[in-house]
């Protein structure tokens, strides 16, 4: 009998994240949810179980933390096994400004939470799944990452994930 694949839906709760955990669980996947929202993402597991993901979680994660993804990624290992897919789409946007008047503390912000918080998923659970020697990694970025647009802090955090 075939094992029930497992997705983790890295930023999972709202948007582009919430519709790809969806399809996953329409597709019969056990799907795993993660975000900074807990209502939000409690929401998303609950709306994924309806779907019909065998079974759907919801992890509380912050990706600008090393240790949050981690511990993620030891809680769907414990209760899953090594996931099939895991998806990269948590990030945050910015209003838009000149490069001028960016504030060094949100541009820090910016980087560690779209691009870090992507390489972070990447590394964690791409040493999972390389010892599991299966599974596959999508890094979900943005328009941005193709045309400049007046996000000095978000454009370039979404090209460094296209790169």
């Amino acid at each position: 009998m075939a094992e029930t694949p497992t997705a983790v839906v890295i930023g999972g709760t709202s948007g582009i994240g919430r519709a790809i955990a969806q399809r996953f669980a329409e597709d019969g996947y056990h799907v795993v949810v993660s975000g900074r929202d807990a209502t939000r993402g409690n929401e998303a597991a609950g709306s994924c179980q309806a779907a019909g993901a065998p079974r759907a979680l919801f992890v509380q994660t912050d990706v600008a933390d090393s240790g949050s993804v981690e511990a993620l990624a030891r809680i769907v290992s414990d209760g899953f096994g090594t996931p099939h897919v895991v998806v990269n789409c948590a990030g945050i946007l910015q209003s838009g400004k000149y490069v001028l008047d960016q504030d060094l503390d949100e541009d820090e912000k910016m980087w560690r939470v779209n691009y870090r918080g992507t390489l972070l998923g990447c590394q964690v659970f791409g040493r999972l799944m390389s010892a599991a020697r299966r599974g596959a990694i999508l890094n979900v970025g943005s328009l941005a990452s193709f045309a400049p647009l007046s996000l000095p802090a978000y454009t370039p955090g979404k090209h460094a994930v296209l790169a």
